[in-house]
């Protein structure tokens, strides 16, 4: 059965393509998908990436590699994207054993990465890197000793010494991995007053109040941290569009985790819980990365394991979620997947099969289609789109 609905799938995406040819015969004209990857093998000297998909035909190609960071796993733009920032397993000093940050300017049109500078995180073990909106600070999650940093960045991309640091406190029942605060992911809420930190090692999402004057960062007086249930190892979060809901991805317990979020002050209240797999899964699971659609009706979230998979949920009027799918057999160990921005395609990275595969979102349902498609990169950890206009 499993062959004949292959077979079922493929003809589908291949009358999909037929779909595209005008009476003439002759292609409508489509345009390619550019995005980079971050690696995070940290053996090979070029660890980020310059792909490009055509979506016509699923066809994929590796335009160009770039140094400057090694195993930069996790990359962002800023706004206008004439920034690419990573993280970076180099360490700034050995006697600090602090990570690194870098920046490389974007040049227009080639999107060559030219390197700018780096600078110490004030943390070991980076994880998460992510860029405001008016392109002028960064924000580092620093896993291994639990730091979240802000650093501000000039007009030329240089990114300076960070103007605060913060790390949260407390641990969780899972002793292997809550011992103390493990920060996985800093995030700025939409209006870009508060700094979310998803901490693995304490089960809480730190919140705090970001001055963009002086870079400072203090915590929310309102609520200075969002608790989830014991265990539950809060890795990552994603807004809806509008900024009035929010959903976290609990590495340690398998489960996405609804929210509400308050933008005047900052705070959180949970709407619902549920398993990112089936009752019948089998072996390791542990939720890596979520996104929400950009019609904000679906969110996705990714899960590691023996038989790793992308859950599909929709968002009820309420936002609380209800899972609708469980596309299973993805590539191995999905550390991070994107939808690009038309909410049309998903690509999802499997860091240990060494691959990026292409997924159709179903535009009324939200639904997952495999394709034949994909392309080989080594331990592929971060997929980021170019929206167009910043090339």
């Amino acid at each position: 059965m499993k062959k004949i609905s292959l077979l079922i799938k493929t003809s589908l995406v291949a009358l999909s393509t037929m779909a595209m040819l005008n009476c003439s015969g002759t292609k409508e004209p489509v345009d390619t998908i550019r995005f980079y990857v971050g690696s995070s093998n940290g053996t090979i000297s070029h660890s980020i990436y310059l792909c490009e998909l055509n979506p016509a035909d699923g066809a994929f190609a590796v335009v160009d590699s770039f140094a400057g960071t090694r195993g930069g796993s996790y990359l962002d733009l800023s706004s206008g994207g004439e920034y690419l920032f990573a993280i970076n397993q180099d360490p700034w000093k050995q006697e600090t054993g602090h990570s690194t940050v870098s920046s490389f300017a974007v040049e227009p049109g080639t999107l060559v990465l030219k390197a700018v500078n780096s600078q110490s995180s004030e943390g070991s073990g980076i994880c998460h890197i992510h860029c405001c909106k008016k392109g002028d600070y960064i924000f580092a999650a620093n896993y291994g000793s639990g730091h979240a940093t802000a650093l501000p960045v000039d007009e030329n991309g240089e990114i300076a010494p960070a103007s605060s640091v913060v790390i949260g406190e407390g641990t969780g029942p899972v002793e292997s991995r809550q011992e103390g605060p493990h920060a996985h992911q800093v995030m700025l809420d939409p209006n870009q007053n508060f700094l979310l930190v998803p901490d693995l090692g304490t089960d809480r999402v730190f919140i705090y109040a970001f001055d963009a004057e002086s870079g400072l960062l203090t915590p929310n007086p309102a609520q200075a941290y969002f608790e989830l249930s014991p265990g539950a190892g809060p890795r990552h979060l994603a807004f809806h569009p509008d900024g009035l809901s929010l959903y976290i991805v609990n590495e340690l317990n398998s489960t996405l985790t609804a929210c509400s979020y308050n933008a005047e002050d900052g705070t959180i209240s949970e709407l619902n819980t549920i398993s990112t797999v089936e009752d019948s899964h089998q072996g390791m699971k542990y939720p890596a990365a979520v996104r929400v659609h950009p019609n904000g009706r679906f969110v996705y979230a990714s899960t590691r394991g023996e038989n790793s998979c992308i859950s599909t949920f929709e968002i009820s009027k309420d936002r609380s979620v209800t899972r609708i799918q469980v596309m299973e057999q993805v590539p191995n160990w999905p550390r991070d997947f994107n939808l690009n921005p038309s909410g049309k395609i998903m690509l999802v990275a499997g860091e240990r099969s060494d691959e990026i595969r292409l997924y159709k979102i179903g535009n009324e349902d939200g639904l997952l289609t495999e394709t034949e498609s994909k392309v080989k990169l080594p331990a592929p950890a971060s997929i980021l789109f170019i929206q167009k206009g910043s090339e």
